[in-house]
């Protein structure tokens, strides 16, 4: 008898099918990290988000947390995992893209200690609230410490208009 190659389809190996359901697996578990109504952004199903909530409300016992990924990984094999994959990119990228814009206080820092003195002056006109001394003395500190200490009077002086201008 003579071999011939198999000419149909060959069903994957039961090493990749493994690895498959580990991945899906690893994806619900980031998707654990999000809050449904980002979940629903995803357009995942109503039983999937619901079985994600519930992951979320069991306590830290590892057991009911390991059967209940894999729960959630059985769910998610009728997904398409490349579209789930590439909604969150677009998400976190998104979510990177809106950072805040710096606030009042920040932006005066900068200023402060790019100008020094005028800059303290026109603050004080803005925002009487404000005592010259201490802003001078960390303005004097920044610009004596070296390179590598200046942050820590930057950090001083911004929480210090944060908390007098926010007030």
């Amino acid at each position: 008898m003579k071999f011939e190659p198999n000419t149909e389809l060959e069903l994957p190996s039961k090493t990749r099918l493994k690895q498959d359901a580990t991945d899906l697996q690893q994806l619900g578990q980031k998707l654990t990290t999000y809050s449904s109504t980002v979940l629903r952004k995803l357009s995942l199903s109503e039983v999937l988000i619901s079985a994600i909530e519930e992951f979320n409300r069991l306590p830290n016992s590892y057991g009911a947390r390991r059967r209940q990924l894999q729960f959630i990984g059985k769910l998610m094999r009728d997904l398409d995992y490349d579209a789930v994959i590439k909604a969150i990119d677009d998400l976190e990228s998104g979510h990177l893209r809106k950072k805040k814009k710096p606030s009042a206080a920040t932006l005066l820092c900068e200023a402060i200690l790019e100008s020094g003195d005028a800059e303290i002056n026109a603050a004080l006109e803005q925002y009487p609230q404000l005592e010259r001394q201490t802003m001078r003395q960390l303005y004097r500190e920044h610009n004596r410490a070296a390179e590598s200490g200046r942050s820590k009077f930057k950090i001083k002086l911004q929480n210090y208009l944060q908390r007098h201008i926010n007030n």
